[in-house]
C-alpha cells in the first residue's frame, strides 16, 4: 500500500516538472533559452520508507523557441513497477511585460498509461519574488496550484502549494543553487495534505543547455 501511494503521487508529482531550470516543481509562464536542450535526472522517495520507495528519473526538455517547449520523462527507469515514459508540451501564450503578468498554456501526462493533464499558469515577477498560479483539468476534474519563487544569498527557494485533479494536496518547500556554469542543483519536501505515507522527498540535478542549432 505504502509503495503504491507513493507511485501514484509521485507519477501526478513528478510529470509537472516541464522545465528543469526552475526550482517551482509545478509548471510556470517563464520563457525560454531558445533552441536548446535541457537534461535533468531525479530520485524522490516517501521519507520515513525511502530505501523501499524511491524512484529514479530521466527528464528531456527541447526549448525550440523562447515560448515554445516539449520534452519526454522517464520515471522509474530502473524498476519494472514504476517504469513510465511521459510527454509534455508548453507554449508561453503571453510572455510578461512590466504591466501584465506572463501567461502559458500546456499538457502534461500524456502516456498510454494515463489520461493528459492539461493546464493554464500565470506568472508575475515583482521586486521581492516571483509569482505563480496555474489551473489544470484531467478526467473532468479540477485542481489549482499556487508557488512562491525567491533568491537570497545565493541560494534559490521555492513555497508552492499544488491540488491536482485527482484530489490529493501537496504542499512543498524547496531550495537550489547552482554548482558552477553547468550543473544545478535542487532539493525539496512535498508533505500531502491526508497521510505521511505519501510525503516526497527528492533530489534532482539539473544540466544547462545544449544548444540544437
Amino acid at each position: 500500500m505504502r509503495w503504491m501511494i507513493a507511485l501514484v503521487a509521485g507519477l501526478w508529482w513528478l510529470s509537472a516538472c516541464a522545465i528543469p531550470e526552475t526550482v517551482v516543481l509545478t509548471p510556470t509562464a517563464n520563457r525560454n533559452q531558445p533552441r536548446s536542450l535541457y537534461l535533468a535526472t531525479e530520485q524522490y522517495a516517501v521519507p520515513r520508507y525511502y530505501d523501499q520507495t524511491r524512484t529514479r528519473c530521466f527528464y528531456t526538455q527541447a526549448l525550440l523557441t523562447d515560448r515554445f517547449d516539449f520534452g519526454v520523462d522517464f520515471v522509474g527507469f530502473d524498476q519494472p513497477q514504476a517504469r513510465q515514459t511521459l510527454l509534455n508540451a508548453r507554449l508561453v501564450l503571453t510572455p510578461e511585460s512590466e504591466r501584465t503578468p506572463g501567461v502559458a498554456l500546456g499538457v502534461m501526462n500524456i502516456s498510454d498509461q494515463t489520461r493528459p493533464t492539461y493546464y493554464v499558469v500565470s506568472t508575475r515577477t515583482t521586486s521581492f519574488g516571483r509569482f505563480h498560479v496555474g489551473g489544470y483539468t484531467a478526467e473532468g476534474r479540477t485542481g489549482w496550484s499556487g508557488a512562491y519563487q525567491f533568491s537570497l544569498a545565493g541560494f534559490d527557494g521555492a513555497v508552492e502549494y499544488f491540488r491536482l485533479p485527482s484530489g490529493d494536496a501537496y504542499t512543498s518547500f524547496g531550495v537550489g543553487r547552482a554548482l558552477n556554469q553547468s550543473v544545478y542543483l535542487y532539493t525539496y519536501y512535498s508533505r500531502h495534505d491526508k497521510t505521511r505515507d505519501a510525503d516526497l522527498f527528492g533530489v534532482y540535478i539539473a544540466f544547462t543547455p545544449f544548444r540544437l542549432f
